[in-house]
């Protein structure tokens, strides 16, 4: 209760201007006889910083509003004559008809761009914000601010940027209204002026993360990733909660050959997936990106050995390390897609380790199988077709007749399952190449 108390003593000291019975001065003998005297107020009246009495009204009806006691500030900004104020207060005690009435008397005795801004706001009539501006000959910025606000609502984009522009001419230090000009620039597909609001945003409130993100994805869209990395590192510095950011970030890694954070943003991700309500819509990683990723960290890691450098061979190493992992959290993350385990085997492959290989090609097998209408798929028929003759390389490299046989009613099944989805006399042309793999195992067996 400090800040009420507080405002009690400001009340208490306003009433000793006035003989008016208030909240602090309940009957005439608490004004004449129990206050001190003039003669011992005015004691030591040079010797304080007394405030005016103008001034102390005004504080604590700004405080009076703060605590939600408009009406009773709206009175005290009425008697000192503060119109806008009274009409604010009046809007926010929910009582339009009196700040509409307080405003249509000010316009009766004069007009004024303020008023007439107010009465746009009251009333929803954008003549109003023109009457203000025609009044200020274009320099009040409440009212193009206003006319922008309105335009934007009625999704008429580019007289809202107009005139949010012409009010930022007036007074530039806006973050908010620049943030909005950046929005709609982005929205008409006028990067350049985004971009340049944007700036202007972070310029003035350099912790505004979602500003930073924007800038970045501005860069992004015009390929730009050496200038959107920095502006990346900014905005998830002040948030890095924003799995857009981190998405955007991944491009911009692979862009740059960063992979080491293009490994750390795809792990955020995952998180963020596993933590997250399914209704955000965090995306799963792509296809693209991880192919990407894989590429360059092994064509890292070949450039290394043929430097011979100890200390670039180790920071491959470990490249390699934290994509090793970064596959396995993905596998036991959720159900994934066959290109997946074809990635897998292909990086399994690369660094030798052939059981893995072996292992991953199964298990595409297996999600291939599984997804519906592949066999009516042309492309997916292909994909099935390559995967096949991989996985009867192995089986011919084992020679085993249980591996072979093994082999031959997968390869079997495969081509029964395309056969009976085609017509006999079009079949696709696939089916001439597991005919050839299937007489190779009758020969073996």
């Amino acid at each position: 209760h400090g800040r009420e108390r507080a405002i009690l003593q400001i009340q208490a000291l306003a009433d000793q201007h006035s003989n008016r019975l208030t909240l602090t001065q309940s009957t005439f003998k608490s004004v004449e006889d129990d206050s001190a005297p003039a003669q011992e107020r005015l004691r030591n009246i040079h010797g304080i910083v007394y405030p005016p009495r103008w001034d102390m009204l005004r504080d604590l009806a700004e405080r009076y509003a703060k605590i939600g006691i408009v009406t009773s500030a709206a009175e005290m900004f009425e008697e000192l004559e503060l119109w806008d104020e009274v009409v604010e207060c009046y809007r926010i005690a929910g009582k339009e008809s009196k700040a509409e009435e307080v405003v249509r008397k000010r316009l009766a005795e004069k007009e004024t761009p303020r008023m007439y801004a107010a009465l746009g706001d009251l009333s929803g009539d954008p003549r109003y914000f023109e009457r203000s501006i025609e009044l200020s000959r274009g320099r009040f910025y409440d009212a193009h601010v206003a006319l922008g606000k309105f335009y934007f609502e009625k999704g008429e984009l580019r007289k809202a940027l107009k005139h949010f522009l012409d009010g930022l001419e007036i007074k530039p230090l806006m973050p908010n209204v620049w943030f909005r000009v950046g929005t709609i620039g982005m929205q008409l597909r006028e990067w350049d002026t985004a971009l340049r609001a944007f700036s202007e945003v972070v310029q003035q409130e350099p912790e505004e993360g979602d500003a930073w993100a924007n800038v970045a994805a501005i860069h992004m869209h015009n390929k730009n990733p050496a200038e959107a990395y920095p502006a990346l590192l900014e905005s998830l510095k002040q948030n890095r909660n924003n799995w857009r950011v981190w998405a955007t970030k991944l491009y911009a890694c692979i862009d740059l050959k960063k992979y080491d954070e293009a490994i750390q943003a795809c792990n955020q991700l995952l998180d963020m997936k596993a933590r997250r309500n399914a209704a955000e819509g965090i995306p799963p990683l792509e296809e693209r990106c991880i192919r990407a990723i894989i590429g360059g960290v092994l064509r890292n890691y070949d450039t290394a050995r043929v430097s011979k450098d100890e200390a670039c061979i180790s920071s491959s190493k470990r490249s390699l390390l934290r994509l090793r992992e970064l596959l396995d959290k993905m596998e036991s993350s959720s159900k994934l897609e066959p290109w997946f385990y074809e990635v897998s085997a292909y990086f399994n492959g690369q660094m030798g380790w052939q059981e893995d290989v072996f292992n991953d090609l199964m298990k595409e097998y297996r999600a291939m199988q599984s997804a519906p209408g592949w066999e009516a798929d042309p492309y997916r028929i292909h994909k099935m077709t390559l995967l096949m003759k991989d996985i009867f390389q192995w089986y011919l490299k084992d020679g085993s007749k249980e591996s072979l046989t093994k082999c031959k009613f997968m390869l079997s099944g495969v081509a029964k399952k395309i056969r009976n989805y085609f017509d006999p006399s079009d079949p696709p042309k696939e089916l001439a190449d597991f005919d050839a793999m299937i007489e190779k195992l009758n020969e073996l067996l």
